[in-house]
């Protein structure tokens, strides 16, 4: 039985349906308050994570950087997007979904989202402000190798796969019923329906990706394809048997 859980929420990923299922595993007084939740309050922290040992649950965008701070041999889930729509998904959520005042539009912690506002689908997503730069490279893959706030590629690619290869469950966008199905056995049923929420309404109006800033994502994004990929190939091992996975 998994007793204790360090969830990776990888943002615009389905993770706020997945926190808000894992929660209901956990008692409120068990789950650990909020730590960080942008490159602002990353550099706030500095590193100083120790006060926040002891719980059972911790689920945030947070990183590895913390995990090896308050529950090293802690079990460990994530959620995986393709990471060319999950780029996409995150500029139709900042320019559609996420209100700032005048004031907040100057201040350089919203730039991001500002600049998402202005900027159209293809100029914010190429985009090398290091304020977009920090969501748009890899992100997922420095989450898992130190920070996705930072941005320093802390540990190589196998790294990244180990860390993968540890975890009791992850769950893929792509693939909910491989995803639910495998964490019936990770948590002896007891996990529920992973209900869609914080779903951005605006994506049916919105422009598409041209090709060169889709090529341009793809060239930016290299590690993290590489462990989504990694992630099906485990996804598919946990739940496909092995006479299906043959056929395939």
């Amino acid at each position: 039985m998994v007793e204790q859980l360090f969830f990776f929420h990888n943002p615009k990923a389905g993770g706020t349906s997945v926190v808000d299922a894992l929660k209901r595993l956990f008692p409120e007084e068990r789950q650990c308050p909020r730590i960080e939740n942008d490159a602002t309050e990353h550099a706030d922290r500095g590193g100083r994570y120790g006060v926040f040992r002891g719980y059972d649950l911790y689920a945030g965008h947070y990183g590895r950087d913390i995990r090896d701070v308050v529950g090293p041999r802690m079990p460990m889930a994530t959620n995986f997007r393709w990471p060319i729509d999950r780029v996409v998904s995150v500029h139709r959520y900042f320019r559609y979904m996420v209100e700032i005042s005048d004031e907040q539009a100057r201040d350089p912690r919203y730039r991001a989202v500002a600049l998402a506002k202005r900027l159209a689908l293809d100029d914010f997503v190429t985009c090398d402000d290091p304020a977009v730069v920090i969501h748009t490279y890899d992100h997922h893959y420095r989450q898992l190798t130190g920070s996705g706030w930072s941005p320093h590629y802390e540990r190589d690619l196998k790294a990244a796969r180990d860390l993968i290869d540890q975890m009791v469950w992850f769950y893929v966008c792509e693939h909910p019923y491989e995803s639910l199905d495998w964490a019936q056995t990770a948590f002896e049923g007891r996990l529920g329906d992973v209900a869609r929420l914080n779903v951005t309404q605006a994506e049916s109006h919105s422009a598409a990706l041209g090709p060169r800033a889709y090529r341009q994502l793809l060239a930016q994004n290299q590690n993290d394809i590489a462990i989504y990929r990694h992630a099906l190939d485990r996804l598919l091992t946990e739940t496909a048997p092995v006479e299906v996975r043959l056929i395939a």
